[in-house]
Order: structure tokens, then sequence, then C-alpha cells
């Protein structure tokens, strides 16, 4: 970090990996989600309460719908601008966060961004019909891998890009535990009656992530609750898995000063995770220790905020001044 670097651009870039990684993983969620409900038999009570779950949405929900229905879970999630954490906010967040760092970001990344909210805008809105909602998500996750690529082929490589990426990894990491959550079944009611499914539940967890053929090609197991945990929790060559989110957010943060505390948090997940027999685990097991990942990768969001966004230096002789300067959240 330099004497460049203000905490309001840093700030916005962190929060615009974050978003644009938020958008892209809500819209791969609900196309996967529904495709699973397909390949399931008809008289499976599945629903689609479980993406609220995943999400951490329930009271909000609750509060806005009296019941789960496929429409009411698509829209909620999609383009309901009352959830914070919908598809049309995070793009309608990672487009403003964009727009003040236009020069910062290549010109083209913005207008990826631009393009990709005007699009939901106008694609992703009611009546939504599933043919507009399978390709209208497919669009959108294309558009986030078109940013994504992009900014990571010409932007240049300094802090607002290391903020960029630990936002990116930090919201990918907590996703892709609450992914893993749903593939045990501890969300669905007839958890029970799912188990000789539970292929069909895991496979749709590793297609959320972009992770089957990935799997298929290295993990000699079949897909059962054990190995693909410890293939998405622990392999650190999988661009999705807890373990490669880490280390790259790791690998950011030494990039940036006073990185001291930021790192600790990251490097007690890390020791928790290497020292977690994560195959052996029951379903309820799993789902106690994912809860305890979320709380430990919201203190390192904590800790980020706090080094890094609400900075406040300490008194120094004249002639000196701050690095970075306080600024609200965009």
């Amino acid at each position: 970090m330099n004497a460049h670097t203000l905490s309001s651009t840093a700030e916005r870039s962190y929060w615009l990996g974050r978003y644009i990684e938020r958008a892209e993983t809500t819209a791969r969620l609900v196309s996967v989600h529904a495709n699973l409900l397909f390949d399931m038999p008809r008289r499976m009570p599945l629903g689609w309460r479980p993406l609220v779950a995943i999400t951490g949405s329930t009271e909000l929900y609750d509060e806005l719908f009296d019941d789960t229905t496929e429409k009411n879970v698509c829209r909620f999630l999609i383009n309901d601008q009352r959830n914070p954490a919908s598809l049309i906010q995070s793009l309608s967040w990672a487009r403003e966060n964009a727009r003040t760092l236009r020069g910062i970001i290549p010109r083209p990344a913005f207008e990826f961004v631009n393009e990709a909210y005007l699009f939901a805008k106008d694609q992703l809105t009611e009546p939504l019909s599933r043919t507009r909602r399978v390709s209208g998500l497919t669009t959108i996750t294309e558009y986030a891998q078109q940013v994504d690529g992009y900014m990571s082929a010409n932007m240049l490589h300094d802090a607002h890009w290391n903020f960029l990426r630990i936002g990116q990894f930090l919201e990918r990491a907590d996703m892709t535990t609450r992914m893993i959550d749903v593939g045990t079944g501890t969300f669905w009611d007839s958890a029970a009656e799912l188990e000789p499914f539970a292929d069909i539940q895991w496979r749709s967890v590793l297609r959320a992530l972009y992770a089957l053929q990935s799997y298929n090609t290295t993990v000699a197991e079949p897909v059962t609750q054990g190995p693909v945990m410890d293939f998405l929790m622990n392999d650190p060559r999988l661009p999705r898995s807890l373990a490669y989110g880490l280390n790259s957010i790791r690998n950011n943060l030494r990039a940036l000063p006073r990185h001291d505390k930021p790192m600790r948090a990251v490097n007690r997940i890390r020791r928790e995770l290497s020292a977690t027999d994560v195959r052996g685990m029951t379903a309820a097991g799993v789902s106690e220790y994912l809860d305890q990942c979320q709380v430990r990768l919201n203190q390192v969001h904590d800790e980020i905020h706090k080094t890094y966004f609400d900075f406040r230096p300490r008194r120094k002789r004249a002639g000196h001044t701050s690095v970075l300067k306080h600024t609200r959240k965009s």
C-alpha cells in the first residue's frame, strides 16, 4: 500500500470484489438448485427454502413472504430490492463502487459491470418465467467472468488489486461453506428421505462451485460426503475451495502494511482447517463446523475493516501525514 491509496478507494475495491462474486454466486446457486429439483424424484418434498437458509436471510424472507414457493424465493434472491443481498442489489452496489473507481480499474471492466446491472434490471424483473430466468442467470455469470478476467489481465496489480482480490475470495470462501452445508441435507425437512439421493445432492454442490469436472479428474472416489468435503475444503489447487480462498487472502494481505491482525485471523482458520478431519464428520458435525468457519470469516472481515477502512492514525510529528483517510463505506 502506498501514499496514493486512500481508505475510500481501498474499501470500494474490496466491496467491488465482494459484490461481483456475490452476484455470480447467487446466479449460479439458483440455477443449480433448479436443476437439482429437476433431477430428484417428484415425490421428494424438497422445495426452495434451503436457498434462503444458505444465504442467511431466513428472518428477512419470513417478514416479506408467507410461503416459500419457487416464484417467491427466486424473486427474493434475484430482483427483490428489499433484500440487500439479492442479485440485482449486489450488481447495483458493484456498479456504484466501480463508478467511483473508474480512474483505477480498466474502463471496459466498468462497462461490463454497468452492462450486467442494466441487463439484470431489464431481463430479470417480474414477471420472470423459468425460461427467462435460466437464460438471464447464465448471462450474469458470463458478465461476472468477463469482469474478473479483464481486470486480472489488465488492471495494475497494486494495493487496489489486493483489496479487490481479498474481497472476492472472502466472499467466495463464505459462500463455499454455505453451499457445502446444503449438501449435507441439514436444511431439508426430509433429510432422512434424501439419503438415497445423496450423490445427486453432492453433484449439485460440485456443479454450483464449478468443481464437478475437477473432482472427477483428480479424486478417484465416488461422489459422497467425505471425499467431496475434503476436496472442497482442503484442495489448494481448486479456486473455489476454502483452502485456496484462505491462501489467496493471505497472499494479498502480505502485500499490504499493518496486516498482522487480519493475517492472524486468516491463519486461525487455516490451522483449524488443517487440524479437522472433515471426512469423518456426521452431517450435524459438518453443519456445526461450517457455522464456525463462517464466524471466523466474519472475524477476518472485521479485522480488515478495522485495520484499513476504519483506520485512525496516531498523532504524528509535524511534517508527517497519514497514508489512509477515514471514509464511510459506499
